[in-house]
């Protein structure tokens, strides 16, 4: 079985480009149901065995905004996928309708430990992503943190922990360490890799 990497893209470029895969998506029921990635493949003509191209996962929530004024278009979507996220798969895509895209992400995947950021805009800043389990963290999962700081604070606050004068790298340490009573509970906080 493998494990579950959670990616976002932002995926922005001309209205004739975004707006394409946004009506595909939208033909295939997206946000009614999970659409394939091997599916949306097919539908581009993408041969993803020949190319060894991993599609193996699906798109779990799309949304489309734009600015015609602006001329700015933007695709969110939400993948779950198998160990790592499927850029090659969207960078096939993106040929297929001119290299027209700009394709930002940050994918999340904490069993392999992958906890990456490529942004071509301003769409993910945050510097860290907290992993989590048990009390009393159970409504923590995968969240990412604008700062480490801010990390560090909201686990002070759940546990009831005083910071005192410890310096970040201190309270990375104390926290790393901390032996909870349940062998199940951890809170790890993972600094993203940016590319």
């Amino acid at each position: 079985m493998a494990n579950n990497c959670y990616t976002t893209y932002k995926i922005t470029g001309t209205q004739k480009a975004v707006k394409n895969l946004w009506d595909t998506l939208e033909s295939m029921d997206v946000n009614s149901k999970d659409v394939w990635l091997a599916k949306l493949a097919e539908h581009y003509g993408i041969d993803y065995q020949q190319r060894q191209i991993s599609v193996r996962g699906n798109i779990i929530f799309a949304e489309y905004e734009s600015d015609e004024k602006e001329d700015w278009h933007l695709l969110t979507l939400e993948t779950d996928t198998a160990w790592a996220g499927c850029h090659d798969f969207f960078h096939a895509v993106n040929e297929v309708l001119g290299d027209e895209l700009s394709i930002s992400y940050r994918e999340i995947e904490p069993g392999c430990i992958i906890f990456c950021v490529h942004d071509e805009g301003e769409f993910f800043t945050e510097d860290c992503c907290v992993s989590c389990s048990g009390d009393p963290f159970d409504d923590l999962c995968d969240e990412a943190f604008d700062t480490i700081e801010d990390a560090i604070q909201e686990w002070c606050s759940k546990m009831g922990v005083e910071r005192g004068d410890k310096s970040e790298d201190e309270m990375m340490d104390y926290i790393h360490e901390y032996e909870y009573e349940d062998l199940d509970t951890y809170f790890y906080i993972n600094k993203f890799t940016f590319e």
